[in-house]
């Protein structure tokens, strides 16, 4: 196995997206779970009481509550990519030590 800067690239990658979903996960909180019950809220109601409560369009609501579920989605493919990167390090890693414990040379050695 040959040492290649994309496997320490990786790591850099998996802290900084790390951080991303964090701020992700804090800025939506709750958001999503919300943004589901008022999906079904706005599409529950009958336009005449949507308009009682000051909604002229429906379909506006919707997509803009959406964009919540979105970026939900989105964070969460992030995280499972994160993980499956890590995994890949994970064994990088493992490969070298193994190798150093066995006396072998090693990049960081």
């Amino acid at each position: 196995m040959s040492i290649n800067s994309s496997n320490f690239e990786q790591i850099g990658l998996i802290k900084v997206a790390t951080k991303a979903i964090q701020k992700i996960k804090e800025e939506l909180g709750d958001m999503p779970k919300d943004a589901t019950k008022l999906i079904h809220f706005l599409n529950s109601k009958k336009k005449y009481e949507l308009q009682e409560l000051d909604i002229e369009d429906r379909t506006e609501k919707n997509l803009e509550v959406r964009k919540v579920l979105s970026k939900r989605n989105l964070m969460i493919n992030l995280d499972d990519k994160c993980q499956n990167m890590q995994v890949t390090v994970d064994r990088f890693m493992t490969n070298f030590k193994f190798q150093e414990r066995n006396g072998y040379p090693v990049p960081w050695s």
